[in-house]
């Protein structure tokens, strides 16, 4: 009996991973004037991956990484193909940016660090946060598609 509750534990959290896996999550997410259609990175093989392997990012795309705590969360740029704008929120607020961070070019790809801590962190094309006029203290929604 144990066995069986076990295989389907097991398959239904694989069809699960699979499921995601083909159609992410997606939301939009605004911050200031400028709202963004964001894949969400949940589960811990999405954060590892990230945009990672990916050629490009459509223009008003990013991805969405979302914590269940907050702390000083890092970033590296392993797999990228493209430069990168980071994020980071606490609280539905903007409480630190990182600007222009290149696709790594050598073996070690760069590791982004955050000054403050944060629940959330957004990647979006290099370039962004100046476009838009993105700032610290910056108020964050998120809405339905």
């Amino acid at each position: 009996m144990k066995l069986y509750v076990i295989v389907i534990i097991v398959s239904i959290l694989l069809l699960y991973g699979l499921y995601y896996r083909k159609n992410p999550l997606i939301a939009k997410v605004r911050i200031g004037t400028h709202t963004f259609s964001v894949d969400v990175a949940v589960t811990s093989f999405e954060k590892m991956k990230g945009l990672g392997g990916r050629d490009s990012l459509a223009s008003n795309h990013g991805m969405l990484f979302v914590y269940d705590h907050k702390e000083k969360y890092e970033f590296w740029m392993k797999g990228m193909k493209f430069p990168l704008d980071f994020i980071w929120i606490k609280d539905n607020t903007v409480v630190d940016l990182r600007e222009n961070i290149p696709a790594p070019t050598g073996l070690l790809p760069a590791i982004v660090k955050p000054d403050t801590v944060a629940d959330k962190i957004l990647e979006v094309n290099a370039g962004i946060i100046q476009s838009t006029g993105i700032n610290i203290g910056d108020s964050v929604q998120f809405l339905d598609r």
